[in-house]
């Protein structure tokens, strides 16, 4: 059978039904919301109150405002208590109860739910507001920061909170950071009300102390609201930044006449009348404010007042005053202890803040008064306990650390101190006063430490507060300690600065002179001394100076001087005592000089005198004094003392001797006693090895241990020994007159005497012997007496010479053999000879 080509009717109407069903929508049964639990319908019903309690309050129904929240907090309390771990429930109890400024509430329902869920804002927003009305800022505002780190415009008023609490804490630059971006998410409606933010962001710049920015944000603020008293305060404020004291008072008494009734801009007068020492300004007008209001600021600034005045009664009166107004203000429980204090009633000034503290009161500024009323009492350990504390309460601020560093400074634990200050400069690194108590630290340190021997941390530690601390003081303790390690170009450097640092005196220039003496450079000591000198009007300070100076004289050959000085002190103990220190040493010194000049009587009267002063437990002063002596025997002739002198001083081997000293001095001494030999044997041994500066004064020994050499042969008629030692000599000093003129000496014994006379024509003008020897030529060998007189007229004209009143003898005798008479103008010489006698 064939089939057939369509589908029977009776089976396509059921597929097409099937298709139909398959293809149309879900029934709405299918996706139908779960039943809400009891909980979730009382906070619907309570955000819907919720709703209608804040229509009621824009329209200003105050009363069904009120009303409708109250049923709100109500629903919203009902819907927790169903379900204690209710997000939803809890953020509408917090909303509704801050809305009734309930803040108890809002903490005592919502902590719970919010310790079990940290991160969700819908908690902390509504908590952290109530807390922070409450005034528990230590959990207000970490949990309100959180909230502004979301930085939702529904926050708003977050920032405002956070930068009031910033101010309160005197923290600037975070309050600049929320109060600007308050006004960025303000909405435009808001903006009336900007001077209001700009008046907080002046305040916020002025404890920046950024001027410039105060003063615009000032400006914007007085632009709002231009006879705004708490503006024009905050003017008179940078005013003060600016260091125009005088025109912030000028202001804020134009303020205050125009304001006769506002207590601020009159407190704020009283407070800069008071800081200038104006106090009977100041009391005026405390007294003028407190008639405008018996408030706990008024009595706070008339007993700050009175303290002022050292009317600690009266103060303790005004301070107990605040806290009847106000029970537990912190301020007025200080003020109360910081007067008992000032009537030396410590003990009661402890028992009236530890009873505060007690009672519940805790801030910062309460427990830093309690711990620094224990220390001035002599409880330092409580008082450091107490200030561990503050450490805790405020581990952002330098306050704790500081106060620990003056715990500890008290009781001269300068290890302790230097660290608490430095973890002060840490927390707060331009904190000034920490700077100033580190470097004071470091400097006690540094005295501890230079009497026990240790004199190199001791300069470390000064170092270091002088970095910290750039005053004339501390570059004084610097210098002297540097002085004593002998480290005088860097005590010339710090010395420089130090005197030209504000507060500097006399005693810096003082100072200096020794630094720069230390350093070699006299002529600039001299100046600072002198200078110092001149710094001054008292007696014995002026007297200190003189001291120094005849130090540097000495060093500048002014030793002559430098005696006097030291010989006339004047009235300063510290100065006779430094004179008396360096006086025999100075006696010495010129000694030394005398003998190098050849003046062995003046040396022997500056030794003497040295004997007289002593020279104390000075071993190597005596020793050098008996050096001095010996040498100067040996000028004398004395050679017997002399070489006794010599080796008694020479051992054992001294400090400001060389190695070759001995050789040296033993080769003088033999020299002064004419042992020429042996003499240059020990010059010869002394020259292996020069010292700095010995071979000059080698080569001039050498010389004239020749020219002692020429002259014994001479006297002994050995006339070859004595022109071999004028050779050696002229060989070493060409240029010398008188060793040439003793050579033509030589010459003319051996009958050269052509070149002898020419010789001493030649050198007449120098070397005034050779007028005598030429006058002598002439009468003895060319029988000239005439010219022999003139010869010797010449030479007692010239003054200086040996035999003066025998060639006046001779020359008298010829004129009156021969008949010659005295040239007109002619004027007999009777000067002193001065000169040795020469061969």
């Amino acid at each position: 059978m064939r089939r057939t080509p369509h589908t029977p009717k009776r089976r396509l109407v059921p597929a097409l039904a099937l298709l139909a069903s398959l293809a149309s929508p879900p029934t709405l049964a299918q996706y139908r919301a779960p039943p809400m639990s009891e909980s979730q319908r009382l906070v619907k019903e309570g955000e819907q109150a919720q709703v209608s309690a804040s229509a009621a309050s824009a329209s200003g129904d105050k009363k069904e405002a009120e009303e409708k929240y109250r049923k709100a907090l109500g629903l919203f309390e009902k819907a927790l208590a169903a379900e204690p771990t209710s997000i939803t429930a809890a953020a509408g109890v917090g909303s509704a109860a801050n809305a009734l400024q309930d803040w108890a509430r809002t903490v005592e329902r919502v902590s719970a739910v919010h310790t079990a869920n940290p991160s969700e804002l819908t908690l902390a927003y509504p908590l952290g507001v109530a807390l922070f009305k409450l005034r528990r800022f230590p959990e207000a505002v970490p949990m309100l920061e959180k909230v502004a780190q979301a930085d939702q415009a529904e926050h708003l008023i977050v920032h405002y909170y956070l930068a009031s609490y910033y101010l309160y804490a005197q923290q600037g630059d975070a309050a600049v950071t929320r109060l600007q971006r308050y006004l960025t998410l303000r909405p435009a409606k808001l903006s009336g009300n900007d001077f209001q933010i700009h008046e907080l962001l002046g305040r916020a710049h002025v404890l920046r102390r950024d001027a410039v920015a105060a003063r615009a944000s000032f400006t914007q603020a007085q632009a709002g609201r231009p006879e705004s008293p708490t503006v024009q305060l905050g003017l008179a404020s940078v005013l003060e930044l600016e260091g125009k004291v005088v025109e912030a008072r000028t202001l804020l008494e134009g303020v205050a006449t125009r304001f006769p009734q506002v207590a601020e801009p009159r407190e704020k007068l009283a407070r800069l009348y008071l800081a200038s020492g104006d106090l009977t300004r100041a009391e005026s007008e405390a007294a003028a404010v407190v008639k405008l209001g018996a408030t706990p600021a008024a009595y706070l600034l008339l007993g700050d007042v009175r303290l002022a005045r050292k009317q600690a009664p009266a103060a303790e009166e005004a301070y107990r005053k605040v806290l009847e107004l106000q029970p537990g203000l912190v301020l007025g429980q200080m003020a109360v202890g910081k007067a008992l204090q000032a009537q030396g009633r410590h003990e009661e000034a402890i028992q009236f803040l530890e009873a505060a503290v007690r009672s519940g009161a805790s801030s910062v500024d309460l427990w830093a008064s309690l711990g620094s009323v224990n220390r001035r009492a002599g409880r330092f350990q409580r008082a450091v306990e107490v200030h561990r504390r503050v450490v805790e309460m405020a581990p952002r601020q330098a306050l704790g650390w500081m106060l620990l560093g003056a715990d500890h400074f008290a009781t001269g634990q300068w290890d302790q101190a230097i660290e608490d200050y430095g973890n002060a400069l840490q927390v707060e690194p331009q904190h000034a006063g920490a700077k100033q108590w580190l470097a004071r630290a470091l400097a006690h340190r540094a005295r501890d430490r230079s009497g026990g021997g240790r004199a190199d941390d001791a300069v470390r530690d000064l170092r270091r507060a002088f970095d910290l601390d750039r005053s004339a003081v501390m570059a004084r303790r610097l210098t002297a300690a540097l002085l004593e390690t002998r480290t005088y170009a860097d005590a010339r450097k710090v010395m420089e600065q130090g005197a030209t640092l504000p507060g500097a005196t006399w005693r810096d220039q003082l100072l200096l002179g020794y630094a720069r003496l230390g350093a070699g450079d006299a002529q600039a000591a001299l100046d600072a001394f002198n200078l110092a000198s001149k710094q001054t009007e008292e007696p014995d300070q002026q007297a200190e100076a003189s001291v120094g100076a005849a130090l540097a004289e000495v060093e500048l050959g002014q030793v002559d001087a430098a005696v006097q000085r030291l010989t006339e002190v004047g009235p300063s103990r510290d100065a006779a005592s430094v004179a008396q220190a360096n006086l025999p040493r100075v006696l010495v010194r010129r000694a030394l000089a005398r003998l190098e000049a050849g003046d062995a009587e003046g040396a022997d009267r500056d030794l003497d005198a040295v004997d007289k002063l002593g020279t104390g437990k000075r071993g190597d002063l005596a020793k050098l004094a008996l050096f001095a002596r010996g040498l100067a025997r040996a000028e004398a002739g004395r050679h017997p003392e002399a070489a006794a002198a010599l080796k008694k001083a020479l051992t054992p081997a001294q400090p400001w001797a060389w190695p070759n000293t001995r050789a040296l001095a033993d080769s003088f001494a033999l020299y002064k006693k004419g042992q020429v030999a042996a003499a240059r044997k020990q010059l010869t041994a002394a020259a292996k090895k020069p010292m700095p500066g010995q071979p000059k004064w080698i080569a001039s020994m050498t010389g004239a241990l020749h020219r002692r050499e020429a002259a014994l042969a001479y006297a002994s008629g050995n006339m070859k020994l004595a022109e071999k030692a004028l050779k050696a000599a002229l060989a070493t000093e060409p240029e010398d007159a008188l060793v040439q003129h003793n050579l033509a000496c030589v010459d003319w014994r051996k009958g050269k005497t052509s070149d002898a006379l020419g010789t001493w024509r030649r050198l007449e003008s120098t070397v005034s012997v050779a007028s005598l020897n030429l006058g002598i030529d002439a009468q003895e060998r060319r029988r000239e007496p005439a010219e022999a007189v003139d010869a010797w007229r010449r030479y007692l004209a010239s003054g200086t010479g040996p035999r003066m009143a025998q060639v006046r003898e001779w020359k008298d005798r010829l004129q009156s053999l021969h008949g010659l008479a005295e040239p007109a103008g002619s004027v007999p010489s009777n000067g002193p000879a001065v000169v040795e006698e020469t061969p």
